[in-house]
């Protein structure tokens, strides 16, 4: 008998020790994950919307669609990038359609520095309603009259102005407008007057058929009329002169001008409530999109641009000072 209770005994502990082996091995760390799936990246699942602003063939327009024609040529994004001109009220409607989107990882908003001071002036919004993605390069503004224009120079309009003539300057945003402020206060006073466009295409427009004197125009847009002999570019309000078919246009600073000066950056940014890894994305692919030939060669180079990469905390670092330098001088 007390050979069985023994037997007995050892079998019930063998059985103790099974169940809390079984127990221990289903508790370790690694046991519980094993099955579990990893998170998946992001990848665009539908197609991209891109809007843009202000009106077709202005430097905005050529700088977004020279990014979507690289996307889809190099395969960057496994979706097509449908780029939208948005132009009503100066482009509010379309900078706040983008910052009330929620959980969209699907839109992009081309937010410039003109951009952003039109917005803080006229509305509301401010950069917390939107996600940085990228600064993608800096562009700088030029003055441009016609080729048979009756003052050929920057100093021919000065010397004019001092004499007592008038002029009407085109521009489009409130970058182009914040220079021609610059050069009302500085040189031209009350001798000149400011029509605003949609675009840089539309102002250039405006000056070829004589509805403005002097337009304030941007290398991307304007390069076509200076190579064509249709414009003449005679001035550039960056702290360096442009090269190219722009090299002969002296900066204000050359002139003695120092507080006419101002350069702007061309960005990109999404809705406020962007999911962080699509965020990670668009600033990847992005960045790869600036290491490409065909920016270089086609966009950068082609229209005299300074390449300055920017992503994610960078660019609102970025953003965010200019924002502040805006509101300070508002």
């Amino acid at each position: 008998m007390k050979r069985v209770m023994a037997i007995m005994l050892a079998m019930v502990m063998m059985l103790g020790l099974a169940g809390c082996s079984t127990t221990n091995e289903q508790e370790k760390p690694g046991a519980a994950k094993a099955g579990a799936a990893e998170p998946e990246a992001f990848a665009p699942e539908k197609i991209i919307e891109w809007i843009v602003t202000s009106s077709a063939g202005g430097g905005s327009d050529i700088f977004s669609r020279s990014i979507s024609d690289i996307l889809s040529k190099k395969d960057l994004v496994p979706q097509n990038v449908v780029v939208y001109n948005q132009t009503d009220g100066g482009g509010e409607v379309g900078r706040r359609k983008v910052s009330m989107l929620k959980n969209e990882a699907h839109t992009l908003l081309t937010f410039n520095t003109g951009d952003l001071q039109g917005m803080l002036e006229n509305t509301q919004l401010k950069l917390k309603d939107f996600t940085p993605l990228a600064i993608m390069a800096l562009d700088g503004q030029i003055l441009l009259v016609k080729d048979d224009s009756k003052h050929q120079s920057i100093e021919e309009i000065i010397a004019a102005l001092e004499g007592g003539e008038s002029f009407i300057i085109g521009g489009s945003k409130s970058d182009d407008e914040h220079v021609y402020k610059l050069f009302k206060e500085n040189i031209g006073g009350d001798a000149v007057e400011y029509m605003r466009f949609d675009s840089t295409g539309d102002v250039l427009t405006s000056l070829l058929g004589g509805h403005v004197d002097i337009a304030i125009g941007k290398p991307a847009a304007s390069t076509q009329y200076i190579e064509s002999k249709d414009m003449k570019a005679i001035a550039t309000f960056g702290s360096e002169r442009f090269g190219g078919v722009f090299a002969d246009a002296p900066t204000f600073l050359e002139l003695g001008y120092e507080d006419i000066r101002f350069e702007i950056y061309r960005g990109i940014v999404g809705p406020a409530d962007m999911p962080q890894e699509a965020v990670d994305y668009w600033v990847e692919t992005l960045e790869t999109v600036t290491e490409t030939e065909e920016w270089r060669v086609d966009y950068i180079d082609k229209f005299l641009l300074l390449p300055s990469f920017k992503g994610g905390e960078e660019a609102r670092e970025y953003m965010q000072k200019v924002e502040d330098e805006i509101l300070e001088n508002m």
